[in-house]
């Protein structure tokens, strides 16, 4: 029995409308009761994350923007890795290389900035009601920045992007993808798994006592860490190539991590 269970939401334990199922709060309802503790570790926004969790009202710490912020149960700024200012600029003048093709996104303090308008991602974000500003990114300081992140119709369109970072910053940012059609760019060590590691260690865990569920490429260092990681049936191919040997359940459609804790609790 593992006291502590990490999820992703996206693709894991939000259903494909991007809300958590009655079956999915019922079950973490349960456990909460029998005193596991509950991480969510995700790419999303903590104003985004937060009124997903409001909605549970289980206490619970909130890894966001692929382990560039922690909050506590109290919803405190516990831990911040934001990428190194001077880098924001640069790092945002490539887009023009690309235009037509990608589509750049921000997260800086609170605020989520595009400079073209996203319709498409909103669907995300029904259950929290957390929405983007438009904003001419030439213009916007590089402090406070968490996270940058652009996307495409298909991956073949990000790969260019991908590997012109890869090659001008990959020691000096964290890249990876969250969707095949979503790549991600943090500060230079920011994971999922680093964040995690220092949520653990407040609590006097660590990684061999938490079970973690995942379905991106943005989960395969968590994953591969804990003392046990779930890959979801609707994951990455590139997670599931990376990962043979874990153990992959269900879809997130049909409530698998719900449906998965709840057997293994016997809750």
């Amino acid at each position: 029995m593992f006291p502590v269970v990490v999820s992703d939401l996206d693709g894991t334990l939000l259903n494909k409308q991007h809300q958590l199922s009655p079956k999915t709060k019922e079950v973490l309802h349960r456990l909460s009761a029998q005193g596991i503790k509950f991480v969510f570790a995700t790419g999303r926004h903590y104003e985004d994350v937060e009124q997903i969790r409001s909605q549970l009202g289980i206490d619970m710490y909130l890894i966001t923007s692929n382990g560039a912020q922690v909050h506590n149960p109290q919803g405190e700024l516990i831990i911040e890795h934001n990428i190194e200012p001077e880098l924001v600029s640069s790092v945002l003048s490539h887009r023009h290389q690309f235009a037509g093709q990608i589509r750049g996104n921000i997260y800086q303090n609170t605020d989520w900035y595009v400079e073209e308008e996203l319709q498409e991602l909103q669907d995300f974000y029904k259950e929290s009601k957390f929405s983007y500003q438009r904003i001419n990114f030439d213009k916007i300081s590089g402090n406070g920045v968490q996270k940058i992140f652009f996307v495409a119709q298909n991956h073949q369109e990000l790969l260019p992007l991908s590997g012109l970072m890869q090659e001008k910053y990959g020691d000096r940012l964290s890249l990876t993808y969250s969707l095949p059609e979503c790549f991600e760019i943090m500060g230079a060590g920011v994971s999922k798994a680093m964040a995690l590691e220092e949520v653990l260690k407040l609590k006097g865990f660590e990684f061999k006592d938490a079970i973690a569920f995942g379905d991106g490429m943005n989960d395969l260092q968590m994953l591969s860490q804990v003392g046990k990681g779930l890959v979801m049936g609707n994951a990455d191919r590139k997670l599931v190539a990376e990962l043979p040997d874990h153990e992959q359940i269900g879809f997130c459609n049909d409530d698998a991590v719900a449906e998965y804790l709840e057997k293994q609790y016997a809750c």
